[in-house]
């Protein structure tokens, strides 16, 4: 298994945790349009709109902490190949330190052609690095080591809470990155946000 890969909804066990309360509060926006569909289109677009909700968390989160990392000049300084020579592995003992990201996703839904409704999910997660040794060869991350995570997610419908969760993360005594996640130059930190919104038309 590739520990490198695990996502997001699998950190914090999206089915388990969120899964149950997003569709309530999916289906109490929903509800003024039941009406105008069969029960069956109803039910189809709420488990649209959730499924859009977990493609969200669907990232690794080792994705999101190589993307943070590369942006200390620190981190950076080790993928200069005049101080670093591509064969030489350099280690960096990490401090704790926290993350957060922010995305915003609206997804319309189309009841018959005729009856649109748009659903504003927030979604905030947050890592916090408890420690470990960064790994960095080539200019690029090799492995985290003795690393140690907790992730949080929280869930917003319409403004309104819809469950969080914070977990620790077990990872294993060694967590490589693949063939190596090349150190990128900087990049501006922002908020993260879905650029375009997710449609789901129902008909019934």
């Amino acid at each position: 298994m590739d520990e490198s890969r695990t996502t997001l909804a699998e950190a914090v066990e999206f089915e388990a945790t969120f899964a149950e309360k997003l569709t309530a509060a999916v289906r109490e926006k929903l509800l003024p349009f039941a009406g105008h569909v069969s029960g069956t289109v109803f039910e189809a677009a709420i488990g649209k709109v959730i499924e859009q909700a977990a493609k969200v968390l669907d990232v690794p989160f080792a994705e999101l902490l190589t993307g943070a990392w590369e942006r200390y000049p620190e981190i950076r300084e080790l993928a200069d190949a005049r101080l670093h020579p591509s064969g030489e592995e350099t280690m960096l003992e990490l401090a704790e330190h926290r993350f957060a990201w922010e995305y915003a996703p609206k997804i319309e839904i189309v009841f018959n052609e005729t009856y649109p409704v748009s659903i504003p999910l927030g979604v905030t997660v947050g890592v916090k690095v408890i420690g470990g040794v960064l790994v960095v060869q080539g200019g690029r991350f090799r492995e985290l080591r003795s690393g140690k995570l907790e992730v949080g997610v929280a869930l917003t419908v319409a403004e309104q809470p819809a469950g969080s969760r914070i977990k620790d993360v077990q990872l294993p005594r060694v967590l490589r990155f693949g063939d190596g996640v090349p150190i990128r130059d900087a990049v501006p930190v922002g908020r993260i946000a879905t650029p375009e919104p997710a449609a789901v038309v129902a008909n019934s």
